[in-house]
């Protein structure tokens, strides 16, 4: 009797030492945000349910308002390289869930393709795309769209692009 006490014991101290190292482990965490992203007409709206797009992103310098902005330029880059978009678009860009108006920013395809030179695509990133019914019968579809290699000393040039780009409105 006293033995089954010690090894259910020993077995649940084990349990709790594993748990404890399950639970330490940090969990790996996805590069995409939380977003919508829509197009009709040749113009594309981003929205966040950010209401602070200052905090960081990731836990580093690069703020959710860069992330975002760069997902703009990935985007209309895609696009433009892939025929489906010329010579550019109007992002209206929405937090809060669409509550907070950040404004409507121009972004040429020369210029998606300027920003994709300058700072190099990484991995594409899988990111729906919501195509109204005048482009597309009103379906969504994830396109694997490659990310800008924002890292390193580009993190600082790009938050001094993003400081400078203003909305178009």
């Amino acid at each position: 009797m006293k033995k089954n006490i010690w090894q259910s014991l020993l077995l649940l101290a084990v349990s709790a030492v594993a748990c404890q190292i399950a639970v330490a482990q940090p969990t790996p965490a996805s590069t995409a945000l939380p977003m919508t992203i829509s197009t009709g007409e040749g113009m594309f709206s981003l929205t966040v349910p950010d209401t602070d797009t200052t905090r960081p992103a990731y836990g580093g310098r690069l703020r959710v308002y860069d992330v975002h902005i760069a997902k703009m330029f990935e985007v209309t880059h895609f696009m433009c390289a892939s025929g489906r978009l010329s010579p550019g678009t109007i992002w209206s860009y929405s937090a809060g869930g669409g509550s907070v108006n950040m404004g409507n920013f121009t972004i040429s395809c020369k210029l998606a393709n300027d920003i994709a030179i300058a700072y190099g695509l990484g991995q594409p990133e899988q990111t729906p795309i919501y195509f109204s019914a005048e482009e597309s019968g009103g379906s969504s579809r994830t396109m694997n769209v490659p990310i800008l290699n924002i890292t390193g000393g580009k993190v600082d040039q790009w938050m001094r692009f993003t400081n400078n780009f203003r909305p178009s409105n």
